[in-house]
């Protein structure tokens, strides 16, 4: 099949490119600069600023294929969470598959703000917890593929110096050797989730509030997959586990948390390369058209990779 994906050089979407191609499709990279992917026979790089680029522009970029895959996210970097980038771009290119002609499969690689909390909290949603953002930061903070993933996205600075020393702090902690500079370190940023004013970022709630152009609507065939919250570089294991519309999480042992929270040491993932195999085996499939889903894999290997792959 001929698959475009929007962002093909960052996280997800390298590691979307790299598993299509493995597989003998043909990719048209679209972004500022889709050469980075790298050079293969059957990728092509077409240069597109999203943010910039009229609607008509990407209704031509989008013709001709049989699936785009949005994997697009801004520029990483101390702005890259901005709700009002994200939003705008994201309803140009629904509208623009929409104007399309028949128009491509869309398959939309959102966040994990969407997915749902279960029966015991009706109406919210990950991001709506300052439990769950509280036990995802500590997941971040104790892995570091994830911690290295972060530095990666964020580029030397403040925001990545804060989470190495989050990082560190809570691995003296847990080894019970953390002195009060440690201890300090902890509670700033925990207390910053648990009693700040705005605990969540602008591009988890951007992520989330696109998927309502999405939820049933049958007016353009699409499919929003959601990262589960550990989504971090990894290997490729090829086995997956799939989860419709709520949070994957792992059963509680009843010995997570010292402060009761229900979402400490429970938060269920994925690498990103397996994420891709997924997103590759429904492009494929075509069998989750109208799903809101996430998937499970491994992730026992927690040594560092390379945020993004080339080709």
């Amino acid at each position: 099949m001929h698959v475009a994906v929007i962002g093909p050089t960052g996280f997800g979407g390298s590691h979307v490119c790299k598993e299509l191609l493995d597989r003998g499709h043909v990719v048209t990279g679209l972004s500022r600069t889709p050469e980075k992917l790298g050079k293969h026979e059957n990728y092509k790089p077409v240069t597109l600023d999203f943010s910039q680029a009229p609607i008509e522009r990407l209704v031509e970029a989008f013709k001709g294929a049989d699936v785009l895959v949005n994997a697009y996210n801004p520029p990483g970097g101390p702005g890259m969470y901005t709700l009002e980038t994200f939003l705008e771009t994201g309803r140009k290119i629904v509208l623009a598959v929409k104007a399309a002609g028949k128009g491509p499969y869309l398959v939309t690689i959102g966040g994990t703000g969407s997915l749902a909390l279960g029966p015991k909290y009706p109406y919210q949603t990950a991001a709506d917890s300052r439990d769950f953002w509280l036990a995802y930061r500590r997941a971040v903070a104790d892995s570091e593929a994830a911690t290295s993933h972060m530095e990666d996205r964020l580029g030397a600075g403040p925001m990545a110096d804060a989470m190495r020393a989050y990082r560190r702090a809570r691995t003296a902690l847990k080894a019970g050797e953390a002195d009060e500079t440690d201890r300090k370190t902890i509670q700033d940023v925990e207390d910053a989730v648990k009693f700040g004013e705005n605990p969540v970022p602008d591009l988890p709630l951007a992520a989330r509030a696109s998927f309502l152009w999405y939820e049933d609507n049958e007016s353009f065939r699409w499919s929003f997959v959601s990262p589960p919250p550990q989504y971090r570089p990894g290997p490729r294991t090829g086995r997956y586990e799939v989860v419709r519309d709520v949070v994957p999480l792992a059963a509680a042992s009843g010995a997570e948390s010292s402060d009761d929270n229900e979402f400490e040491g429970r938060l269920a993932g994925a690498s990103a390369a397996d994420l891709a195999v997924a997103i590759a085996d429904e492009i494929d499939k075509q069998e989750k058209v109208g799903w809101h889903w996430s998937v499970v894999a491994s992730l026992d290997d927690d040594s560092y990779m390379p945020t993004n792959v080339t080709v």
